[in-house]
């Protein structure tokens, strides 16, 4: 199974690579999230990354790679659960935070929850993944997740 290293983490199955490395730039706009003084900065700084990459990775994930989990293997479903649980609650702080209705502390705890989020997902759910899927299995995830991606 071909891998990649993510930054400060294990290797990556080839097929959770595109996910991994949007990780990346969802633990950026976790800590200038944790770290924000001004709201309507933090606000932009969420929002530009939801629009832009958050939406889609969320929908990859629910549409894409849970499902072709439970396809082949059998799913931890308490992780399931957090994963799907989390991101409610942040879909739920995105659609507050186009509403203007969040503070600048609630920003700031988004920020620490999106950052444990990627955290949990690359240290505990992705391994899970590839540890049950065997590379036939992966190679058809990868397809999917590729398919997922170029149609937005």
């Amino acid at each position: 199974m071909p891998a990649a290293a993510y930054p400060g983490e294990m290797k990556r199955a080839e097929a959770l690579q595109p996910l991994s490395r949007e990780h990346q730039g969802a633990l950026a706009v976790a800590k200038a999230l944790s770290e924000a003084e001004d709201r309507e900065a933090a606000a932009r700084t969420l929002l530009e990354f939801w629009r832009a990459d958050g939406r889609r990775h969320f929908r990859i994930e629910e549409e894409v790679l849970l499902p072709g989990w439970a396809f082949v293997a059998e799913v931890d479903w308490a992780g399931a659960e957090r994963m799907l649980r989390e991101h409610l609650e942040i879909r739920r702080q995105v659609l507050r935070t186009e509403a203007g209705e969040i503070d600048l502390d609630e920003l700031r705890a988004l920020g620490r929850l999106l950052h444990d989020h990627v955290r949990y997902e690359e240290r505990q759910l992705f391994p899970e993944v590839e540890a049950a899927l065997g590379n036939a299995d992966l190679d058809r995830l990868a397809a999917a997740i590729e398919e997922a991606e170029a149609a937005g």
